[in-house]
């Protein structure tokens, strides 16, 4: 469910392209500060997104800078900050941990234990400074497990589940105005992009027997279902009083979800004829 909200490259022209990659520069320089150089390790592109988004509807200033780091050492790159880019990186931190210690009760698995404890100090910092958030991240990820393990056909459950999650983390201010507008559309958001990820994933976990909430979906309906969830995010996102980057963000939520999907499911069918040359 992380990381597909993102842009789709081979469509932007030049500026959006260098204006994307310094808000992608300043969340991670933000991850940095937030919970130490190896937070940086965990950033994905949603939170990117995120952290557009608030800066847009909030109207925030930005802070050009530009900077060398470890994967630019030589030549500067720049990056924009705002007050949003604390908030995402903090919600970054938040979401991954909440993963890992979910991995880890899952699956026993030592890796996710190992990284969990590593990031745990600052995952915990972070709760206490943001318990509304750090509670939904909690409740969120309990309900999908109890989904998952009841094998759960009803894809609305655990989709509405994880939209209430990005309800809850899309509200950066406690008693904004503008709550009520950013719960609906984190929550059309969320919603949507579970939905995809399940569709874009439905193949490989059929082949691995692994939980999907689409399984016993009819296939030939499962676009409409798509199409109609990203038609309320897109109904949500024009309720938005966006004040910069609208063309951006409407890019992400249009072609770059979308190309992903396609990414996902040509990546898995080449996989197949591979494997069935073989």
């Amino acid at each position: 469910m992380f990381g597909f909200v993102t842009v789709a490259p081979a469509l932007l022209s030049i500026e959006q392209k260098t204006r994307y990659r310094a808000r992608y520069c300043g969340l991670c320089r933000a991850l940095g500060q937030c919970g130490g150089s190896s937070c940086r390790l965990l950033l994905t592109y949603d939170l990117v997104f995120l952290e557009m988004l608030l800066a847009s509807v909030y109207g925030l200033p930005e802070t050009f800078e530009s900077r060398r780091c470890l994967l630019h050492p030589i030549k500067p790159h720049p990056e924009i900050r705002t007050d949003a880019s604390d908030y995402a990186a903090a919600m970054n931190v938040l979401l991954d941990c909440g993963k890992l210690r979910d991995d880890w009760q899952d699956d026993h698995n030592p890796v996710a234990l190992a990284a969990a404890s590593w990031f745990g100090a600052a995952c915990d910092a972070i709760g206490n400074r943001y318990p509304r958030q750090q509670r939904a991240v909690a409740d969120c990820l309990s309900a999908l497990d109890m989904l998952e393990q009841d094998n759960e056909t009803n894809p609305d459950l655990p989709a509405e589940c994880f939209g209430r999650l990005t309800g809850e983390l899309i509200l950066m201010e406690e008693d904004s105005p503008l709550n009520d507008i950013l719960r609906r559309f984190g929550q059309a958001l969320g919603r949507f992009v579970y939905l995809i990820d399940a569709a874009a994933d439905l193949r490989e976990d059929l082949r691995r027997e692994r939980y999907n909430p689409l399984i016993s979906a009819p296939p030939e309906e499962i676009p409409e279902w798509l199409h109609i969830a990203g038609g309320q995010v897109m109904r949500r996102f024009e309720a938005l009083p966006l004040t910069t980057d609208r063309n951006l963000l409407e890019h992400i939520l249009c072609a770059g979800i979308w190309g992903n999907y396609d990414y996902r499911l040509s990546k898995y069918a080449k996989r197949k004829g591979r494997k069935n040359r073989s």
